[in-house]
């Protein structure tokens, strides 16, 4: 039985290898009008609605690996992803005051008070649903058998786990999707490829206005499936309960195919008062779609949460932001160690005149590492990310959109004059590209352009003051935070924490204990009286 399994196990790597590779040359074979031509064709060839057999899935699986790998290995350098995001986070300190700007309004009172505890509870439910055995879940929300109108519990590719349930005390049908918690969840949320989503606004039963744009490919596949299964149990269930309303709520992914699936139900004038809550929203919409479900869509972001920021672009900024400034340290390190890396050099010269068999090899600066091959798993030393020309004279031989290492050492090549000023300009760049996001005209009129995911709908974000400044019970405010912000990823220590659901339930705790603190000072008799 352990064979057979064994078996199966090696017969699926090799076709998952097989396809890979076949993906691969394909794409390395192509020429540069060709491979624009094919991406546009691919972006339209990726899937509407599920896998519907195991090769399909198989297949699909592939692509969604290669594509996050080339979205992320295979354009982060090893040693950026080591050192340049922590040595990034040093330089940036703490960002969390940008969230409290002059364009964030902060809330407060006794409304707000309501509005976070129907989302502390709702934030409970989803918590029970996707870590809790589902008894659990339903005893924690009052329900019974029959409140259960639909329950998917296994997730698949583009299939996730969710539930519908008839919730009596707040008379709605609460649609709870999971976010991902397996392989095929991962893979789902992975998909992360820019397909195109258009989305029908009603108005009496007429359409209103069209709204273009993008979305983020597994999240959409996954909303169409749960439309298909869902519709027809809401529409029963409406039947039966006029007066119910429908609420589509979850985490992360789940949040994501919650808002997106929002859409596409309030396209049907039967749903068209659905409404959805979204806890740590992934970025899965371009900027128009985001924004107009900010009437039916409410996303609650954790200080310093990563996911509703990071997207394929905001990606791509942090990344040309870390490569401007994670390596002057080692640049200037490297020529505090030239004497060394000289003495071995010359060695090696000598050894290679003597003996011509040897190949043309020099001792790597630690600040680009080199396969056998002569590959770079590290951007160059020393490149100008404003114009994409490099320093140093046979530095660097360009092969297509890679970089070749023919002499690995290139800090002695240059004085330290000439570095120091290079380096001078890549921070003006870099700072200057880490601006244009946080003007927020120029940002509204590039996300029209642009293909960048944001969080959807109205976005409310528990801020983390700084230090100092309060006592610990209030320690946070919340405030609703433009969209613009979050087209740039915040780099923290705390950024993968904060997005788990206990870090969210903490803080929604401590803000509503302070909350309900300051409507019990406000409504008590001295207050009254003064």
């Amino acid at each position: 039985m352990a064979t057979a399994e064994a078996a199966v196990a090696a017969a699926g790597g090799a076709v998952l290898l097989y396809l890979a590779l076949v993906c691969r040359l394909s794409h390395h074979d192509s020429s540069e009008n060709e491979g624009r031509e094919e991406e546009e064709e691919e972006e339209r060839s990726w899937p509407e609605m599920p896998p519907a057999t195991w090769l399909e899935g198989l297949t699909l699986a592939t692509r969604t690996v290669l594509f996050t790998c080339g979205e992320t290995i295979g354009k982060w350098p090893i040693g950026d992803i080591a050192f340049g995001i922590k040595r990034q986070m040093k330089l940036q300190g703490s960002l969390q005051h940008e969230y409290a700007g002059s364009d964030s309004v902060q809330l407060s009172g006794c409304e707000t008070l309501s509005e976070l505890t129907e989302l502390l509870r709702y934030l409970n439910l989803c918590l029970y649903f996707s870590k809790k055995p589902f008894p659990a879940f339903l005893e924690f929300g009052g329900y019974d058998q029959e409140s259960i109108l639909l329950h998917m519990p296994k997730a698949m590719l583009m299939k996730p786990a969710f539930t519908i349930v008839r919730d009596s005390n707040s008379k709605c049908f609460l649609l709870i999707i999971r976010g991902a918690t397996t392989t095929t969840d991962r893979l789902t949320a992975a998909s992360g490829a820019e397909v195109p989503f258009h989305h029908v606004i009603l108005k009496d039963g007429k359409v209103e206005k069209l709204v273009l744009g993008h979305a983020h490919c597994g999240m959409l596949v996954a909303a169409r499936w749960i439309a298909q299964l869902a519709i027809p149990c809401l529409h029963e269930g409406l039947s039966r309960c006029p007066d119910y309303e429908v609420k589509v709520m979850g985490h992360s992914m789940g949040a994501g195919i919650g808002a997106i699936l929002t859409h596409i139900l309030r396209e049907r004038e039967e749903f068209s008062s659905s409404i959805c809550f979204a806890f740590a929203p992934a970025a899965c919409l371009t900027w128009e779609l985001a924004e107009s479900g900010k009437g039916f869509i409410t996303s609650l972001v954790n200080t310093n949460d990563v996911v509703p920021s990071f997207s394929k672009v905001s990606a791509a900024r942090i990344r040309s932001e870390v490569m401007a400034a994670s390596w002057r340290n080692n640049v200037r390190e490297g020529m505090r160690l030239n004497k060394l890396f000289n003495f071995v050099n010359g060695h090696v010269e000598k050894i290679r005149s003597h003996l011509a068999s040897i190949p043309a090899v020099r001792v790597a600066n630690p600040n680009v590492m080199v396969h056998c091959n002569g590959s770079s798993l590290s951007e160059p030393l020393i490149k100008n990310t404003a114009n994409g020309t490099t320093n140093g004279t046979d530095a660097l031989k360009i092969n297509g959109n890679s970089a070749q290492v023919c002499s690995t050492y290139v800090a002695p090549q240059l004085e330290t004059e000439e570095i120091n000023t290079r380096q001078e300009q890549e921070t003006s760049n870099g700072e200057a590209a880490a601006e244009l996001p946080e003007n927020k005209l120029h940002e509204t009129q590039v996300a029209s352009r642009s293909r960048q995911f944001y969080p959807p709908g109205r976005i409310i974000h528990m801020v983390a003051l700084p230090d100092g400044q309060t006592e610990d019970d209030q320690a946070f405010q919340i405030y609703e935070t433009p969209r613009y912000l979050y087209g740039k990823i915040r780099l923290a220590p705390n950024m993968v924490k904060d997005h788990y659901m206990p870090s969210y339930l903490k803080t929604l705790e401590v803000l509503l204990d302070r909350l309900s603190q300051d409507c019990t000072d406000k409504t008590s008799p001295s207050s009254v009286n003064l």
